[in-house]
This record gives C-alpha cells, sequence and structure tokens, in this order.
C-alpha cells in the first residue's frame, strides 16, 4: 500500500463535539436505535461500498477524506462534562457514519488514539467496522484492554460470504474472508464479536441456504451475536450496482418494484414486510441453533429478537440505554440503566441536548399513533 500523501486527505479541527456526538433524529434511528451517541474520527471512507446509506447524505462522501484530528481531545473533554453534571457516558458508536480504520488510519492513527482514550476515561464503546486493522497491533492491544475492562466489543459487517460478490459492491474494503479472520482473532483473544448482515439483499443474501451458511460461518469464527438489517434504496439507480453481483433471473426479481414498499412518512423503500421477516426469520433460526442471538437492526421486529438488545449494549459491562418505542410500548428492559428525558434537558453539550429531546419528542409522537405503531413493528 502506498504512503497517504497529505494532499490525499484534509484535515478539520474542532472545538467541540458537542454537534457530532449525538445522530440527528429521524423515524427509523429515533425510534429503534439505542446507540444514537456517535464518534466519527472521519468523514468520507475509501471502502466505496454501492449500497452505502451514506448515499442519502452527500456530505458525508467528501472527494477527499477527511480526519479529525482533534477527536481525542474533545472526546475527554465531552466525558468530563457529562461527569460533571452527574450523566452516565452511554455507549458511544465508532463509528456510526464511516468507517473508522479506513486505509488512512495506518497514517494518522487516529481512531488508535481514541481507544486510549476511551480506555483512559473509562467511556464504552460499539465499534463498528468493515476493516481487518482492528484486529492487528497496536489497534488490537487497544481493543482488548477496552474489552478486558468490559468498554468494547466489536461489530464486524460482513454481508456477503462470497469474496466474488464483495469484490463488486465493496470494491475497497477487505474481502470478507480477510473479515471473517479478524473476527477469530478478535474472539480468540476475548474481545466480543458481533457480525452485521447488512444489507440482506433479496435473492442475493436473503435465502435460507445463505442463512444457515452465515450462522454457521459466525460460530466458527466465535461470534456472540448477529444484526440483521435489510437494503434500503432512494431511488431504482440505487438497484444498478447488484447487476454484476447477481444472475439475471435474480436480479429482474430484485428490481420488480412489487417486492419493494415505502419506508413510513420516509422518502426510501426496503422490501416487503414478508420479504424481511422471511430473511430475518431464517437467520435468528441459523443463530438460535448455534447459541448465538439475533436482532434487527433499526425496525420494530421484537418478536424475532432472542437477545436483551439490539446493538450488542448486552455485551458490555456499563449498560446504559436511551428509551426507544420498545420502552414506551412495553417498559424498560431488565439490567439496564437509562438517560431520562430530564438526563437529556441536563446535557452540558447544548446541540446534543436539542438532538436528545428530539429524538425523544418522535418516539412520543410515535408511540400516540397506533396506526404508525402497527406499521413499524411486526
Amino acid at each position: 500500500m502506498q504512503p497517504f500523501d497529505s494532499r490525499d486527505y484534509r484535515v478539520s479541527r474542532g472545538r467541540s463535539l458537542d454537534g457530532e456526538l449525538v445522530v440527528g433524529p429521524s423515524l427509523p434511528m429515533s425510534n429503534f436505535c439505542y446507540t444514537v451517541f456517535r464518534l466519527d474520527p472521519y468523514i468520507g471512507c475509501a471502502h466505496s461500498c454501492t449500497y452505502c446509506y451514506t448515499r442519502f447524505f452527500p456530505s458525508l462522501r467528501p472527494s477527499q477524506p477527511v480526519a479529525r484530528v482533534e477527536y481525542p481531545r474533545l472526546l475527554a473533554a465531552a466525558v468530563e462534562k457529562l461527569r460533571r453534571a452527574g450523566l452516565r457516558t452511554p455507549p458511544l458508536h465508532m463509528s456510526a457514519l464511516t468507517e473508522p480504520f479506513q486505509p488512512l488510519e495506518r497514517k494518522l492513527m487516529l481512531s488508535l488514539r481514541l481507544l486510549k482514550t476511551a480506555l483512559r476515561t473509562r467511556t464504552p464503546l460499539l465499534i463498528s467496522t468493515k476493516s481487518t486493522l482492528v484486529a492487528e497491533p497496536p489497534w488490537l492491544d487497544a481493543v482488548k484492554e477496552l474489552a478486558g475492562e468490559g468498554l468494547a466489543a466489536v461489530q464486524l459487517s460482513v454481508a456477503f460470504l462470497d469474496d466474488r460478490v464483495a469484490r463488486v459492491l465493496e470494491p475497497g474494503a477487505p474481502p470478507p474472508s480477510e473479515r471473517l479472520k479478524a473476527a477469530e482473532r478478535l474472539s480468540s483473544e476475548g474481545v466480543p464479536v458481533i457480525l452485521r448482515a447488512q444489507p440482506i439483499v433479496p435473492f442475493l443474501n436473503s435465502g435460507s441456504e445463505h442463512a444457515e451458511e452465515y450462522a454457521e460461518t459466525a460460530r466458527a469464527v466465535g461470534a456472540k451475536h448477529l444484526i440483521a438489517e435489510v437494503l434500503r434504496i432512494s431511488s431504482w439507480r440505487d438497484l444498478e450496482a447488484f447487476k454484476r453481483a447477481m444472475g439475471e433471473d435474480s436480479f429482474r426479481k430484485l428490481a420488480d418494484p412489487s417486492i419493494w414498499e415505502r419506508f413510513p412518512l420516509g422518502s426510501h423503500k426496503h422490501p416487503r414486510r414478508e420479504l424481511r421477516v422471511e430473511a430475518y426469520a431464517a437467520l435468528k433460526a441459523g443463530a438460535e441453533k448455534r447459541g448465538l442471538t439475533f436482532a434487527t437492526c433499526r425496525e420494530g421486529f421484537y418478536a424475532m429478537w432472542s437477545s436483551p438488545d439490539c446493538c450488542g449494549v448486552f455485551l458490555l459491562k456499563e449498560r446504559t440505554l436511551r428509551y426507544t418505542l420498545y420502552e414506551l410500548l412495553h417498559g424498560p428492559r431488565r439490567g439496564y440503566s437509562y438517560l431520562t428525558p430530564e438526563d437529556y434537558r441536563r446535557f452540558p453539550l447544548p446541540q446534543a441536548r436539542r438532538k436528545l429531546l428530539a429524538h425523544h419528542e418522535v418516539v412520543e409522537r410515535t408511540a400516540r399513533n397506533p396506526s404508525l405503531v402497527r406499521a413499524l413493528t411486526l
């Protein structure tokens, strides 16, 4: 690999994490996601996955990666403010919107500094990546230390088991075979590993045979939990990338408008409910047969979950959640502490405070709308 020249990336120097600590509210994120607290040290990603949801947000796909070089210092300052306010630090999602261990990380070691800062400040992390770098020293050493303190779990995204398919759809990412080796190394070192089957694409990686192979692979590499999420599209052009990754008949079925439905109150589409249920049920059955837990991502199919929460917070020592639609419908989950709206109002970071209150407002509005609840949940 050629070393990065300073002209290959840009540097962003912020003064606070306030505006970036919390993902903005939306129907799926506000109602279903526990980890709206984000830690994104980079903007933009060299993996260039054709289906990446950053296509909905052009500002997240700059022509050059952007490195937020002040993030370790800003993280420590934000955590200190939360603690002075008497608030627990919830698990931060590293990263929620872009790859934290992309090739530029080898040069800048920005995420490594963040891992060390999280260890020093005892900040829990859910680390989400497609990179194998997380299983290489010195990054592996930092992750192991965090995991040893119950402060980290690693979500490895592996949607496709076939390296050839992944080469077409994820041209800049390490092949799945290498990611699975990284998962095995992490788990062998005592790091809790979660596999993300994301995205599930109808007629490509959604069948029962694939689900069995996926669950068996997850068991073999030592994963503890599976998370599944279907493909979302904003236009029919989003499907063009899959032409080269699947047979002609399968692609014709994928491109049939009748298999897609609009997300409630949203502009994007996802596969019809029965297709989603079928794919999720197959993965859940495969996971449970092998002693793994299972959950869906950003969907209210609660009856399908076999885990205490969807994201893997249950694998951490400190288990702090925010209220989602589940809590308003069924009450708080056992074994967790919660940030409440009263806590949000005490947040010492004004922009984060506004976003958290906006998230909760979306949840409360949804819970008061029985037809919307039925549309969003099984």
